[in-house]
């Protein structure tokens, strides 16, 4: 009586442990899937159909904020245009101190609405010098910005992290998973994080023909 309890004791025990084993491999797989996914967002995203890697969504942010650390540097002493300038250098910061994905969309759409209003701001008489530089960067955000719509980031990162087995799909509901983090998205990553979406185009202003 005693050796059949033991071994009742044994089999749940033995089933739990592989239980606790499943579960735990399964999380460990998963979170190392959502890793991989974000790692695309700094180090670009190779195209499979097309044979090269995509531009990282991380460089066109550096690319802005760049581009609005030399437009602040030019624009913060015009006594029109200081105020937009250190909102635009407030914004640029906070892109700079962003730590993932989800805080560098934020700080993004944040710095978004910082361009327009140094755009609606600037449509006043500038130096050619002012008005150049104005003009670049108008290009700059709205080449970053095409290109950041562009991406194919979210549709791969959507892809992958939906492309898990239908086991691993029933638990990740229930298990601790950090799922992978969608940039400037209209549709969520299932169980991530919704994105606002990115700013719209805005032509350069033309100088005045002499």
């Amino acid at each position: 009586m005693t050796l059949l309890k033991n071994r009742k004791i044994a089999i749940i025990i033995t089933v739990v442990v592989v239980l606790l084993a499943i579960l735990f491999g399964v999380t460990r797989s998963l979170n190392r899937l959502a890793t991989d996914i974000e790692s695309m967002f700094y180090y670009g995203v190779f195209l499979e159909d097309q044979g090269f890697t995509q531009p990282a969504l991380n460089s066109h942010l550096e690319n802005l904020a760049q581009a609005t650390l030399d437009s602040v540097s030019i624009f913060a002493n015009h006594p029109e245009l200081s105020n937009v300038a250190e909102d635009l250098r407030m914004a640029r910061r906070e892109l700079i101190d962003a730590s993932n994905i989800m805080d560098k969309n934020e700080a993004f759409h944040n710095l978004d609405r910082a361009f327009l209003n140094f755009w609606d701001a600037s449509l006043i008489e500038l130096s050619d010098r002012d008005l150049e530089a104005r003009n670049q960067f108008i290009d700059t955000f709205n080449g970053a910005t095409t290109a950041i719509q562009n991406s194919a980031y979210n549709d791969v990162a959507v892809s992958k992290w939906n492309n898990v087995s239908g086991f691993a799909q029933l638990l990740r509901p229930f298990l601790p998973v950090d799922p992978p983090q969608t940039f400037g998205a209209d549709v969520p990553i299932p169980d991530g994080v919704f994105a606002v979406p990115p700013p719209p185009e805005i032509a350069p202003m033309e100088p005045d023909s002499p």
